[in-house]
């Protein structure tokens, strides 16, 4: 006796279908995964070493050193200082 796909398709009903064991355990594994990525983040988040306030009298726009700016015909940002300029340029 051989059941062809239909056959099999009308004999399951689709609310009895579920996930089974293999479903758990990938949802399961995901979780514990989570579960260990935010516990390793909370650890270094609390390493870090921040002031939460700027220090009194200083203007957070002004600039914190005159030196670290740059002098006139010096890259800005993240431009390279030397190198093979492109055609298009």
């Amino acid at each position: 006796m051989t059941l062809s796909t239909s056959d099999v398709l009308l004999a399951v009903e689709p609310e009895d279908v579920t996930a089974g064991g293999i479903g758990f355990v990938v949802i399961a594994a995901l979780a514990v995964g989570t579960a260990l990525l935010l516990r390793s983040l909370n650890k270094q988040l609390k390493r870090v070493d921040f002031d939460e306030e700027p220090e009194p009298g200083r203007d957070a726009a002004e600039p914190a050193d005159s030196a670290s700016e740059p002098a006139a015909g010096e890259p800005v940002g993240d431009e390279p200082e030397e190198g093979p300029k492109s055609p298009a340029s």
